[in-house]
């Protein structure tokens, strides 16, 4: 389904529910008659009791080769209590349920469930617990996503507040900070290698630039905030070590 419409998942269906007999052979079934007959063999199946997934295959299959909506909307409302479930078993996920209580990680699962499931890898599935398992990786690989990218911005946020800390008697960190003084300004450059380093100093220290601000502006010299950061500790650690400049600040 390439327009994964979530937001008419989570809305209680108007459709009434069929009442066909559920010996039919599942092809000649409504939507509405499926999900009735799937909920029925899902609540068996989940209870390890004998069940027939006919039912909940042919509701896979209408969703994902027909592109059929109300299929969607079926196999959301019969699901998502079982994916929020396996939600809020995974580690590291309290954090990240916030005041939605894990909606947007099970519809974030149910959205790289139906990219990733197209119509020619559900011919491959024959059961409801092979259909039910790839739900579960995707439960997974979602909420994974979701704690790296969490963990990154959580890195790059205690980064920035390194960065603005004092500078605690750094006699490197004091030097740099009084660049005004062009005698400093002038042995500094003298010691600097290359153009990284003397526009990433003049920046931080005479502009007041953050590392975010220097790699947006200096893209080709610094790919990344991390580069930022990884070049101004080296070119500090040396000025640390410069005795010249250690003189100079004496």
């Amino acid at each position: 389904m390439e327009s994964l419409n979530l937001s008419r998942f989570s809305q209680q269906s108007s459709e009434k529910r069929g009442q066909g007999d559920c010996t039919q052979p599942p092809e000649q079934l409504s939507i509405a008659e499926l999900a009735r007959c799937c909920a029925e063999e899902t609540t068996k199946f989940l209870k390890q009791s004998t069940s027939n997934d006919r039912f909940c295959l042919e509701l896979f299959r209408r969703a994902i080769i027909r592109r059929d909506d109300a299929a969607w909307q079926s196999i959301y409302q019969q699901y998502a209590p079982l994916v929020l479930t396996w939600v809020t078993q995974h580690q590291s996920v309290t954090q990240l349920l916030g005041q939605e209580g894990g909606a947007a990680l099970v519809n974030g699962a149910f959205a790289k469930f139906s990219q990733a499931l197209t119509p020619a890898k559900i011919e491959n599935f024959d059961s409801l617990a092979s259909v039910l398992k790839y739900l579960k990786m995707c439960v997974h690989s979602v909420v994974a996503d979701e704690v790296r990218a969490r963990q990154a911005r959580q890195y790059e946020e205690t980064l920035e507040d390194i960065e603005h800390e004092p500078a605690a008697h750094d006699p490197a960190e004091d030097v740099v900070a009084r660049l005004s003084a062009e005698r400093l300004w002038a042995v500094i450059q003298e010691e600097l290698n290359g153009e990284e380093e003397r526009i990433l100093l003049y920046l931080a220290y005479v502009q007041g630039m953050k590392p975010s601000e220097i790699c947006e502006r200096h893209r080709h010299l610094f790919p990344t905030v991390d580069d930022v950061y990884r070049i101004k500790r080296n070119t500090l650690e040396r000025l640390r070590r410069n005795r010249r400049l250690r003189r100079l600040f004496q």
